[in-house]
């Protein structure tokens, strides 16, 4: 498991990822926001802790932020403040626990535990392969960060493969859930679908979308 530690007080975030490394999770640091976000969408992680009182991108802004870009890694909150109504305010921005400080290292572990269990039961709305995150609840596409700008079939096409990552499937049935027609029912025929992922292919790489010869198409 791949936790990253966005705190910056550096005594105390490096005392947290050397507590977590003793506990066998992987464990990264970042100091703020910003440099989180860099992170987070160059590598995938199975849980964040998240200061809140930060410079440059505070936690809750950093927290709507990869809401709304669709991202659903679990994220224990560390807040000085013990207000309800500031706590309540981080639920609706998406976290999934908080801790207030000062706080036991034992119980953030056993926290994180929790809500790890949690994640596994969820039902998977992402998909990263390489360079490329996928979000399908949000139909968005990111490459190396940044949003890709995407027409409407060439985001389906995308989304029916990567659903069906490392298993090929036919131009029909990629027809079929692009257009919702089988492709002899449509008005043309397979090179509409091959100039569709020409353009892909110029926005991702030649091999992010492979072709199987005299067969169709594959992720992996």
């Amino acid at each position: 498991m791949k936790i990253l530690v966005v705190e910056d007080n550096k005594n105390l975030r490096e005392n947290i990822i050397f507590l977590l490394k003793k506990n066998n999770y992987l464990a990264e640091g970042s100091f703020c926001g910003e440099n989180a976000l860099k992170k987070l969408y160059s590598s995938d992680y199975d849980a964040i802790i998240l200061d809140i009182n930060m410079p440059i991108m505070d936690g809750k802004e950093f927290l709507k932020k990869i809401r709304e870009d669709g991202k659903n890694t679990p994220i224990i909150a560390l807040t000085a403040n013990s207000m309800l109504e500031d706590k309540l305010e981080l639920f609706d921005l998406g976290v999934d626990d908080y801790m207030t400080k000062p706080f036991e290292i034992a119980e953030l572990l056993a926290r994180l535990k929790a809500i790890l269990k949690r994640g596994d039961k969820k039902i998977e709305n992402k998909k990263e392969i390489g360079d490329v995150f996928i979000c399908f609840e949000a139909k968005k596409i990111f490459f190396k960060g940044e949003e890709a700008i995407l027409t409407h079939k060439q985001y389906l096409i995308i989304e029916f493969l990567a659903k069906n990552f490392g298993y090929p499937q036919t131009k029909s049935k990629i027809m079929e859930y692009v257009w919702g027609e089988s492709e002899e029912n449509l008005e043309f025929d397979s090179t509409t679908l091959e100039s569709h992922i020409y353009g892909i292919r110029k926005k991702f790489g030649k091999d992010f979308i492979k072709t199987i010869k005299g067969f169709g198409y594959i992720i992996e």
